[in-house]
């Protein structure tokens, strides 16, 4: 699997100075793991608007020295309906001759990936038309929070929108992009990083139990795990969820946070194998020609 440089269209304190290794991604609708619901929001502007169906990208990190990953939400494309997503959230296909423009979150973050390593961050197996940044897993990198450039900053004023945002606490902040300032290891498709073997260690040390307390470690069964898990994300979702939606899901439920097999869980359930076992478990319903799962009462 080759790479190839990501072709974006021109265009117009979190994670800040960090060592990481970037441990996943997901294309998605939803943002910090809110799905998506329409309605009326107020712009940059002040004046209320229909709230934007955007295309974002949910990046999973791991930062040195942490027990858990950190997930951001950045911004990839005006439109989600200009573009069609993977099962796994992994690649994307335009719809009708959609780009990706070189002015969002995304492109910066990927383009800056880009200059850190000195080659492509596309696999060049997909076909031309669509993107999948796989390559990208498994690097790390040193992550910073870059200042909008002059130029950004006026074209925001253009748009009549203030230079700095709000913070939820009420302060005002200078705006800024999350971008890789440093490669350090790519990750190798034969299990090494640089010629060293990369490991995934097992659960070591001490771990958060879902009280909040410390224990010694332990591994649970990966099938009793994702089926508990999967059963109180169907309930909590109203009764049915796409399959779509799952790898989002384990990544942000309370369920799972702080959980050192929760990168486990989102793998085993993604695969329909796996989901019929607890069909036949009677844990859940699964119309698999429909992509849905129903919870089994």
């Amino acid at each position: 699997m080759g790479t190839r440089r990501s072709n974006f269209a021109k265009g117009g304190g979190f994670l800040n100075g960090v060592d990481a290794e970037i441990r996943d991604y997901e294309f998605t609708d939803a943002f910090n793991g809110i799905e998506f619901e329409s309605g009326k929001i107020k712009d940059l502007r002040g004046k209320m608007i229909n709230r934007p169906h955007s295309l974002n990208c949910l990046l999973s990190v791991r930062v040195d020295g942490a027990e858990e990953d950190t997930t951001t939400t950045i911004k990839v494309a005006k439109e989600f309906d200009d573009w069609s997503v993977t099962d796994d959230g992994h690649t994307l296909s335009p719809n009708e001759g959609a780009r990706l423009g070189s002015s969002s979150g995304w492109a910066k973050f990927i383009t800056s990936w880009e200059a850190a390593f000195d080659q492509g961050a596309e696999t060049d197996d997909k076909g031309d038309d669509t993107h999948n940044y796989e390559s990208i897993i498994g690097s790390r990198v040193r992550l910073v929070q870059q200042e909008y450039s002059a130029e950004e900053l006026k074209q925001i004023e253009r748009l009549g929108a203030p230079i700095k945002r709000k913070g939820k606490d009420g302060k005002e902040y200078n705006r800024q992009s999350l971008v890789v300032e440093e490669g350090y290891e790519l990750a190798k498709a034969d299990g090494k990083v640089n010629g060293k073997t990369k490991t995934v260690a097992k659960v070591v040390g001490k771990v958060l139990t879902r009280g909040g307390s410390k224990s010694e470690p332990e591994e649970e069964d990966i099938k009793e795990l994702a089926g508990t898990v999967l059963a109180e994300i169907v309930e909590a979702a109203g009764g049915k969820i796409a399959k779509t939606k799952l790898s989002l899901k384990t990544l942000t439920t309370p369920a799972l946070k702080g959980h050192p097999q929760r990168e486990d869980v989102r793998k085993w359930l993604y695969d329909d194998d796996n989901l019929a076992e607890l069909v036949a478990d009677g844990v859940i319903k699964y119309k698999k020609s429909e992509q849905v799962i129903y919870a089994a009462d």
